[in-house]
C-alpha cells in the first residue's frame, strides 16, 4: 500500500535535479578551474515539513567535468521510517557532450547501482545487484543534454525576462531510452524570503514532459541573476515541495521525518464489500479541478470514458476466470519479449529467482494454474510483510521475503517470465475496509498482471487474490523494461494526494 509514495520521491529527485544543476558560478563557465567548483546544499520540505536535503557538486578533472547529486528523504507510514537515498552522477565533456553516468538507489535493504555510458550513438545501460548485472543498449536521443550541458544552455540563453526556449534532457532514472523534454520560461524578478531575510530573485518555471504522456511536471524556481538557484517550487501529492539554498551545516541538521500516509489516501464514501462485488461503476476526478485526469488504461477488468468535464467513467468487472482458466494458448515469445525479459527490477534470469520459479509452478502446467500456483506462492512466501523496505527488486525479494505490494508485485512479475509468462506491473488504487486507523478508503498499490491467451488478467498477491474484485483501479501498466520508473508514474504527479472518487453503482455477483 501507498508504494507509489516513494516512485514520487524519486520523480522528485530527478525534476530537483534538472535545476539545481544549473548552479551559478564566481569563474567563467566556458573554462572552469580543475577540482571542485560548485559545491551546493539545499533543504527540502514538503506541506510545511522537513523531509530531507540535496547536495549537489560539481568538478572538473582535465576536460571533463563531473557531477554529483545527493538526495536524502525520509518520511514516515504508519510510524514506519522510509528513507531514499540516491546518489547521481554525470560524466561529460567540457563543451557538454555526454559520456557516462551512474545512479545509486538506496531505498531498500540492497543497493540498486545502475551505470552507462555513451558511444557511437548508442547508450549501453547496465544493472547490477547481488552481483547479477542486467545489460541493455539503446539508441541515444540525439541532441540529449545531460548536467552539465544543460547548465551550459541555460546560460547561453540567458535570464532576461521573457525569454523561452526548450530542451531536450536525457535523465536515466526516469526513462533509459527516451529524453525528457523540458521548456524554460524566464519571469520577472519578485522578492522571496531566504532564511528568514528578503532576497531578490528571478522567478523562472520549468514544463517537463515526456513523450506519448499528456501530463507535464511543472516546477517554478527563483534564480539570481547569475542563475543561482536560490528556491524551487513543486506542487506533489496535493502538497508544495519546496527547496531552498541553505548550508551545509543546516541540510545535515537531524529532523524528525513527518507522516505522510493520510494525504495520500481517497474516501471511499461507502462501505464496500469485496467479495461479493462483481461491477462497480466509478466516476474519477481531481479534486482541484484544474486540468484533466492522465489517460486511463482499458485492461481486462475497467473500460474508461472520458467525460466532458474532464473527470472519468470508470466500468471496473470481474473477469471470468472459469473461462481463462481452459485456455492453453502460448504468448508468442517474440511479440511479448518485453514482457518475457528480465531488467533491473524485474530480472528473472537471476538464479534464485528461476529456482523460486520452478517450486512456486510446481506441477501445473496451464497458463491459468501456473499463475494462480505462483500467485498463491508469492502471497505466502513474503512473511514479513512491512512498510520499512524501499522499491526492491524480485532478486531482493526472492532473497530477503519481505516489503509491501510492490515487493509481492515484481516478484510474482519475475517469476511468471521465468516460467514463460508474459507479465506487467500495475500501479493504481484498491480499497480496504481498515487501513492505518482509517475506515473505508482506498490506497494507491501495486499488482501484477499476466498475459493468459489473449488477455491480460489481474493477480494482487498482496492481497491474496487470483479473482481480483471490482475495486482495483488501474492508472498505469509497465513492462519496466527500462532502468527507471519514471513512464510509470510520471502521469500520477498530479494525482496522487489530489483525487476524487464518486461510487455510482455497485453490481454484486448473482
Amino acid at each position: 500500500m501507498n508504494r507509489a509514495r516513494r516512485r514520487v520521491g524519486r520523480m522528485l529527485i530527478v525534476a530537483v535535479v534538472a535545476m539545481t544543476g544549473v548552479e551559478a558560478l564566481a569563474v567563467d563557465h566556458s573554462n572552469p578551474p580543475q577540482g571542485v567548483f560548485v559545491d551546493e546544499w539545499l533543504i527540502m520540505e514538503m506541506g510545511g515539513h522537513r523531509v530531507g536535503y540535496l547536495h549537489s557538486e560539481l568538478s572538473r578533472t582535465g576536460d571533463v567535468i563531473y557531477t554529483n547529486n545527493l538526495m536524502s528523504m525520509s518520511l514516515k507510514r504508519m510510524n514506519s521510517p522510509v528513507t531514499i537515498m540516491q546518489l547521481q552522477t554525470s560524466q561529460e565533456t567540457l563543451a557538454g557532450k555526454p559520456q557516462a553516468f551512474s545512479s545509486q538507489m538506496d531505498a531498500s535493504v540492497q543497493k540498486m547501482i545502475i551505470s552507462g555510458h555513451i558511444e557511437d550513438g548508442k547508450v549501453h545501460v547496465t544493472s547490477k545487484q547481488f552481483g547479477n548485472p542486467t545489460t541493455a543498449t539503446y539508441d541515444y536521443p540525439a541532441g540529449a543534454l545531460m548536467t552539465w550541458g544543460t547548465y551550459l544552455e541555460q546560460h547561453k540563453r540567458g535570464f532576461k525576462p521573457g525569454t523561452s526556449y526548450d530542451l531536450s534532457v536525457y535523465e536515466p532514472s526516469m526513462a533509459a531510452d527516451i529524453p525528457v523534454s523540458m521548456t524554460v520560461e524566464i519571469g520577472k524578478k519578485e522578492t522571496i524570503e531566504l532564511d528568514g531575510k528578503p532576497v531578490e530573485a528571478i522567478r523562472t518555471k520549468q514544463i517537463m514532459k515526456m513523450p506519448s504522456l499528456p501530463t507535464a511536471l511543472e516546477t517554478t524556481a527563483w534564480i539570481n541573476e547569475e542563475g543561482t538557484v536560490l528556491k524551487t517550487s513543486l506542487p506533489m501529492m496535493g502538497l508544495e515541495t519546496v527547496m531552498t539554498r541553505t548550508t551545509k551545516e543546516k541540510a545535515l541538521a537531524e529532523f524528525s521525518p513527518p507522516e505522510f500516509f493520510a494525504p495520500t489516501t481517497i474516501p471511499a464514501q461507502k462501505k464496500i464489500d469485496r467479495a461479493k462485488s462483481h461491477q462497480i461503476e466509478y466516476v474519477l476526478r481531481l479534486k482541484n479541478g484544474d486540468g484533466q485526469l492522465p489517460p486511463i488504461p482499458t485492461t481486462g477488468m475497467q473500460t474508461p470514458t472520458r467525460l466532458e468535464d474532464g473527470s472519468v467513467k470508470l466500468v471496473v468487472t470481474r473477469m471470468n476466470h472459469d473461462a481463462i482458466a481452459k485456455s492453453t494458448k502460448k504468448a508468442d515469445a517474440k511479440k511479448y519479449a518485453e514482457y518475457l525479459g528480465a531488467n533491473p527490477m524485474i530480472n528473472a534470469d537471476d538464479e534464485a529467482v528461476k529456482k523460486m520459479a520452478a517450486k512456486a509452478r510446481g506441477t501445473a502446467t496451464t497458463p491459468y494454474a501456473i499463475a494462480d500456483n505462483l500467485r498463491r506462492y508469492v502471497s505466502d512466501v513474503i512473511e514479513d510483510k512491512n512498510l520499512d523496505v524501499g522499491f526492491a527488486s524480485a532478486s531482493e525479494v526472492c532473497r530477503n521475503k519481505q516489503g509491501d505490494c510492490s515487493e509481492h508485485g515484481v516478484l510474482l512479475a519475475a517469476l511468471g517470465r521465468a516460467c514463460g509468462l508474459p507479465s506487467r506491473v500495475v500501479v493504481g488504487v484498491v480499497y480496504v475496509p481498515v487501513f492505518g486507523g482509517a475506515e473505508n478508503i482506498f490506497g494507491f498499490h501495486m499488482w501484477t498482471q499476466f498475459l493468459i491467451g489473449d488477455q491480460w488478467v489481474d493477480f494482487d498477491a498482496a492481497q491474496n487474490e487470483t479473482d481480483c474484485n471490482a475495486t482495483h483501479i488501474a492508472f498505469s501498466v509497465a513492462s519496466l523494461q527500462d532502468a527507471g520508473l519514471g513512464q510509470l508514474v510520471f502521469g500520477l504527479m498530479n494525482v496522487i494526494g489530489n483525487l476524487d472518487i464518486e461510487i455510482e453503482r455497485i453490481e454484486a455477483e448473482t
